[in-house]
């Protein structure tokens, strides 16, 4: 089965420059998704919250994290955790783009809430 990259317009309110492709879904029988994540420079996801839990690894580029209520500046090979309705954002900071994987749980609410 092949997915192509696809664009998050309007996803979470001021959300722009992040497309994702979905590589592993329920509909192959899993309880969980694994997405891979390009972010354009200056890409951004404004802070916002949803019910099911997401790890993520970088793969490339720099992201600015907002979670727990603190800062990160993450690179490659670094990764971050955020459990059910944990406020969190995410920015490239890069030049270039940014490049992550994020595996996310299956809930009987899979919607995202902005938060600004």
């Amino acid at each position: 089965m092949m997915y192509h990259l696809r664009t998050f317009q309007n996803y979470s309110g001021g959300t722009k420059g992040f497309y994702v492709q979905w590589l592993i879904t329920k509909e192959h029988g899993s309880k969980y998704a694994v997405r891979r994540f390009i972010v354009k420079p200056g890409g951004i996801m404004p802070l916002h919250n949803h019910k099911y839990t997401e790890a993520v690894v970088i793969l490339k580029g720099r992201l600015r994290v907002r979670a727990d209520g603190k800062v990160y500046e993450l690179g490659p090979g670094d990764f971050f955790f955020t459990g059910p309705y944990e406020p969190h954002a995410i920015e490239n900071i890069g030049d270039g783009e940014a490049e992550f994987i994020c595996v996310i749980s299956y809930e009987d609410d899979m919607s995202l809430k902005p938060l600004e």
